[in-house]
């Protein structure tokens, strides 16, 4: 409420902004996740307006990303790893941006293990 932002919005989604579609980041092959370049993954997130390249760069709220497969999951070809909520003002194309998060996922044959989720604990 102080920055602006409608509280009513916690209980009733519709009143948030939303996204004109949604297109599917399919796996190119089957495999393993063997690895993620994130930092691609948030340019494409950008590339839809999710987020600005300059201070004066308009963010669309209702446009997105969301992760399906990560890193390690086991990925049939054709599965989505990513579903893409798109607008109308985006800087690129929602398939180009579906393109661009395909080429950031490296699936191979092997697995790899599983990362710890908590690396140390401290006191």
């Amino acid at each position: 409420d102080e920055q602006g932002g409608n509280p009513e919005s916690l209980m009733d989604f519709a009143l948030l902004p939303q996204h004109q579609g949604t297109l599917e980041a399919r796996a190119p092959s089957a495999g393993f996740v063997q690895a993620m370049d994130t930092e691609a993954i948030g340019q494409a997130a950008r590339a839809l307006g999710a987020g600005r390249s300059r201070i004066e760069d308009r963010i669309d709220a209702g446009v997105g990303l969301m992760i399906k497969k990560k890193l390690g999951d086991r990925v049939e070809q054709g599965e989505p790893l990513c579903t893409v909520y798109h607008g109308k003002g985006g800087a690129e194309s929602p398939e180009s941006v579906a393109a661009r998060i395909q080429r950031a996922y490296q699936i191979g044959a092997a697995a790899i293990p599983a990362e710890p989720l908590i690396l140390e604990r401290l006191a």
